[in-house]
């Protein structure tokens, strides 16, 4: 059996979410925490961690959680990698079923899944049907929890640093870029229709209205999908699903984020 390995990002005091989230040791499943730290941390007793053979704990310095996915690939030694953060919860089962669909689909190198919420609902409108990203459903769009990754394929690339939480400027759309470039790089990614993790958090689609941020992230997510002109009449038109009196200010912000990526190409 492949080994898993669970790459666990968190910053500072989060870190003792991980003890309460992980799973008693099991054979072919570790995980790696990737812990931020910035000035305001306090120090935080993680023996609860370092005692366990299947835990490794690697610390970085900083802000940003493409950068801490970054960190976490670097030192990542599993042949399956779970993307994951300190909130997520796992059972026996969806590794099973992650070593399954590695057997199954021996060509795919990026594998996405399904994630259910607190109350053990799906996250959004999943399909019932396995299919390749280029086939994916119009209007899709991918959470970094649904992600695993073939380790040493060669097709992925770095998180974007610009987009994520913990960025200066943009708040999510990281895992949506990741996957988008692996695309451009040749990798062969693949949707499977199973259950690989629980989470407590809501997803980002439904802070659109009340956070600056995500609204500048979708018009910077399209510009890197799209290129500027076609990213400026997509947010345009998604602007008028809203109030008259939203539309002006959720298109300029949208419009902000496209000429972020615009600027910072150059």
């Amino acid at each position: 059996m492949q080994n898993i390995e669970v790459l666990i990002c968190t910053i500072d005091n989060g870190i003792a979410n991980v003890m309460h989230n992980i799973l008693p040791p099991m054979e072919n499943v570790s995980y790696l925490v990737s812990w931020q730290q910035t000035p305001e941390y306090a120090p935080t007793d993680i023996t609860a961690l370092t005692v366990r053979k299947d835990v490794r704990v690697v610390c970085m310095k900083g802000r940003g959680l493409a950068a801490n996915r970054n960190h976490a690939l670097s030192h990542a030694k599993g042949d399956l990698l779970i993307i994951a953060d300190d909130d997520v919860h796992y059972q026996k089962t969806y590794f099973e079923s992650i070593a399954k669909a590695s057997l199954t689909y021996p060509d795919a190198d990026i594998l996405l899944f399904q994630v259910l919420d607190a109350e053990g609902q799906f996250i959004k409108n999943y399909s019932q049907t396995t299919y390749l990203y280029q086939d994916r459903p119009k209007f899709s769009y991918i959470s970094s929890l649904e992600i695993v990754l073939k380790n040493k394929n060669g097709h992925l690339p770095a998180f974007d640093t610009r987009f994520g939480l913990g960025a200066e400027y943009l708040s999510c759309g990281e895992e949506e870029v990741f996957i988008h470039q692996a695309y451009q790089n040749g990798a062969n990614i693949r949707y499977v229709p199973e259950v690989i993790a629980q989470t407590r958090r809501g997803t980002t689609g439904s802070r659109f209205k009340t956070d600056v941020k995500v609204r500048r992230s979708k018009g910077a997510v399209l510009c890197v999908f799209h290129g500027y002109w076609s990213a400026v009449l997509r947010c345009l038109k998604f602007s008028f699903q809203f109030s008259f009196s939203e539309q002006f200010r959720f298109f300029k912000d949208m419009y902000d984020g496209i000429q972020y990526i615009r600027k910072s190409n150059k």
